[in-house]
């Protein structure tokens, strides 16, 4: 919806229940919490935009949330909360505001730029936020980049008129660039109209409804420059050694022939962990991004999990110290025609069938929709590098089907990156994979390429290894350890015994064992005194019971995720840890980068990371929490069920307490799976507490270490 600020100033006033019917229609999203919701922020907005000087402009509203005012960017991430559109002195203009409705009188300023405590915890500045939105824009729209326009952006706290703290350093230079306002006299009627004045002016009703349309196209300059920045020696985390050098060789060489070649390509690199394939996969975009000679497209690095987005975003962040740098990354959610929020109320009218018939419904889209949203338009991309593509989800078979973010019955995630995309990269090791809906096969995307007519090449980096003291054989020795048999062999292929390997010794990796959780611990802290990076993981073999709380370290031990007790010279005592802390709740680079502002900037050993966090990342050290889920007994390993709980299985889980022997393999598999991640995630050593004695007996005599 695309309303003049007197229109919608007018409506809010004189009949919002009219207003909001409309916007239920638009959003589908008709409960009372929401409606309520409108009926608060709406007049709220209305207030702020008082002013005269605001009646010609353009508001925007669609998209999701309980405001309702939300702006998606285009093939992006992002949902701007308002947008006002229009000109000044003839220059197209769009300011984007965020919307804030927070108490922030107790609130003060955070350790470094960007960041703010509030209610004990570090959180993002609303200023840093928007000006992300900003340089999305000015990066990544294509009306933007067509029309010259002007991109700016401020914050509006709706609730609490204090807000001095956001102003205060180290986030003033921040707050001067996006400037906060409230709903205060003063705001209202003098700063934010002059704010305003400065920048838009003028009604532009043709430049509103472009931008509205507008498109995902990247910036072909600002890309040469963040691929520039990755390949430098000096600086960048991206770096290749040994025979990722090669790998990395061929994989560029293998790319480029596909882009300079008509028709579609897929090219599929297996590997190990630790054989390099996410250093490859950015070294190869940042090298083909540098490349002026390049053909016109979208070059993008795809990601499977809210972990590894929020990882690796914060990265390219970090490195090339622009915002807008995360704009190269999308999620393979963002592929599939339609939202769940355009499906829900598109299914409402018309007959959708179930996930097998995809194709079905994919071409009953093509004739609803006169274009296909931006980001999942037929080859829209000239290259998308899928990372951990081993955890694509593939809603043809019943046990991948559910609410993962996506519309399923449009078909596989790689099916539609395989669409809209001229070349698709696929990185993957299927042994990797352990969530039940983690089912997009290698076989699955040979069919669908074919189907696509892409040709196909594939390519191995098997012997490639840089993690676990860059031993092959370590990798192997873990292969063995668990029964996964040959290199590419899937989960469902594996037995439940082991394969007898050689004890990996003299591999330069060192194996530890502890008697209690506490003596682990206690060994890795001189370890993080002296520089290197440490975590602690585990396995699903405890709940996550404090995922909501916003201030998980500050509660009693005894509620904390981790509650253990151990013997300590005949007296009982209790070691307490939480699950890795993830605000927002799927912000999880406070574990693996532990930022400034962290707990574990401060303490890298106060939270335990699981498999699904750690799975893309390495360190120096790590200290496995080995608990009762996964025993050894009689010759072979065996899964406790009610020692398992990882959602990601919890329907696998719960048919094999039922007594399904065949799901109860499957948990199994999976169980052994997040115990490979675990165990591969080393540069240079591995330290291992085990709570069940025979499991510990087992693994100590595997490893040739006394336990």
């Amino acid at each position: 919806m695309l309303l003049r600020v007197d229109e919608f100033r007018h409506r809010t006033e004189s009949d919002i229940g009219s207003l909001i019917a409309e916007l239920q229609q638009i959003t589908s999203r008709r409960t009372q919490n929401e409606e309520k919701a409108w009926r608060s922020s709406l007049p709220k907005v209305a207030k702020a935009f008082s002013d005269h000087s605001f009646d010609s402009l353009h508001l925007f509203f669609g998209g999701k949330g309980s405001l309702a005012l939300e702006y998606r960017m285009p093939g992006g991430n992002g949902w701007a909360d308002l947008v006002l559109l229009g000109s000044f002195t003839g220059t197209p203009s769009a300011v984007v505001v965020e919307l804030k409705h927070w108490e922030t009188h107790s609130d003060q300023p955070g350790p470094g730029e960007g960041l703010m405590i509030r209610h004990s915890c570090t959180e993002s500045h609303p200023s840093d936020q928007v000006g992300g939105y900003v340089e999305w824009c000015s990066r990544f729209h294509s009306v933007i980049h067509e029309r010259s326009a002007m991109v700016n952006g401020c914050v509006l706290f709706t609730k609490d008129p204090v807000y001095h703290a956001y102003t205060l350093p180290p986030n003033k230079a921040l707050s001067d660039q996006y400037p906060c306002f409230g709903l205060g006299t003063e705001d209202v009627r003098s700063r934010l109209p002059r704010f305003f004045s400065r920048l838009i002016t003028d009604p532009d009703a043709d430049f509103a409804k472009d931008f509205v349309r507008g498109y995902y196209r990247q910036s072909k300059s600002f890309l040469m420059t963040l691929g520039q920045q990755i390949l430098d020696k000096k600086n960048s985390p991206f770096v290749l050694i040994d025979g990722q050098r090669t790998a990395y060789r061929l994989i560029c060489t293998k790319v480029r022939e596909a882009v300079a070649s008509p028709g579609k390509h897929t090219i599929i690199v297996y590997g190990p962990p630790g054989s390099g394939k996410s250093v490859v996969g950015v070294r190869t975009w940042a090298s083909l991004v540098s490349d002026p000679n390049l053909p016109r497209g979208g070059v993008v690095l795809t990601t499977t999990s809210s972990s590894q987005y929020s990882n690796l975003a914060r990265r390219f962040v970090d490195v090339t110290g622009s915002r807008a740098a995360s704009g190269v990354i999308m999620k393979a959610t963002q592929y599939t025609p339609l939202s769940t929020h355009l499906y829900g109320r598109l299914r409402k009218q018309h007959h959708f069938k179930r996930e097998p018939d995809w194709r079905d419904n994919l071409a009953l889209v093509r004739t609803l929709l006169p274009e296909l949203p931006s980001g999942s338009r037929d080859d829209e991309f000239l290259v998308s590098f899928v990372d951990e593509a081993h955890a694509l989800i593939n809603p043809e078979h019943t046990i991948a089907r559910g609410q993962h973010g996506f519309t399923g019955v449009l078909g596989p995630q790689a099916y539609h990156i395989m669409r809209t995309s001229r070349v698709s990269v696929f990185l993957l090791d299927l042994k990797q994979g352990f969530r039940q809906h983690e089912n997009t096969t290698v076989d699955d995307l040979r069919t669908w390429a074919r189907e696509l007519g892409s040709d196909i090449t594939e390519v191995s980096l098997e012997d490639c290894q840089f993690r676990c003291a860059g031993s092959k054989f370590y990798m192997d020795f873990l292969n063995g350890l668990f029964g996964l048999g040959v290199a590419d062999a899937s989960l469902a292929e594996t037995s439940a015994g082991t394969t007898q390997v050689q004890a990996p010794v003299g591999l330069g990796l060192e194996f530890r064992f502890f008697e209690s959780p506490q003596a682990l611990e206690h060994a890795l802290r001189p370890l993080v005194a002296d520089g290197h990076e440490c975590r602690l993981v585990a396995s699903y073999s405890r709940k996550w019971k404090t995922k909501k709380l916003s201030r998980p370290h500050d509660i009693p031990h005894q509620q904390m995720d981790f509650h253990e007790a151990y013997e300590d010279d005949g007296v009982t005592k209790h070691w307490s840890k939480i699950w890795n802390f993830a605000p927002g709740g799927n912000d999880y680079t406070h574990f693996v980068q532990a930022p400034t502002g962290s707990r574990m900037n401060g303490d890298p050993l106060c939270e335990v990371g699981c498999p699904y966090v750690v799975r893309n990342f390495d360190y120096d050290y790590v200290g496995v929490l080995w608990f009762s889920d996964l025993v050894w007994r009689n010759g072979a390993w065996q899964v406790d069920l009610s020692h398992c709980h990882e959602a990601g299985i919890s329907r696998l889980v719960s048919a094999a307490r039922k007594g399904s022997a065949e799901n109860y393999q499957a948990v199994l598999a999976a169980t052994k799976a997040a115990y490979r991640i675990l165990l591969s995630r080393s540069m240079k050593g591995i330290y291992i507490w085990c709570e069940d004695r025979e499991t510990r007996e087992f693994l100590s005599k595997s490893f040739g270490v006394s336990s």
